[in-house]
């Protein structure tokens, strides 16, 4: 398997395994109402866990590294402000790291 066909399978997998639990509630909980507090809860969630993940990489990263995070978040800073979607902000987040892996380095 080549490296661009690896890439391509690896991000197919991961955004299943990202999609799938967050999808399957839905069927489920279709047409109950909840509060506001709870839903709004439910929306800061997603955003808060990436952060969290992206950050803890961000001061682990080897100084080399620190501007393709930079980039990368700020790239997905600004999809997410304006799209206000999860799936395209993490999509934009992969496509703008493996473009800066292969372009740059």
């Amino acid at each position: 398997m080549d490296k661009l066909t690896y890439y391509i399978v690896a991000t197919l997998v991961a955004a299943a395994v990202t999609i799938i639990p967050k999808v399957l509630p839905l069927f489920f909980l279709r047409g109950k109402t909840f509060n506001k507090r709870l839903m709004t809860f439910f929306k800061i969630i997603p955003f808060t866990s990436m952060t969290v993940l992206i950050l803890r990489e961000v001061l682990k990263a080897e100084a080399s590294d620190k501007i393709m995070y930079s980039v990368t978040i700020a790239v997905a800073s600004i999809v997410s402000y304006i799209t206000k979607n999860m799936i395209l902000t993490v999509f934009a987040a992969i496509l703008t790291t493996f473009l800066y892996m292969n372009i740059f380095i």
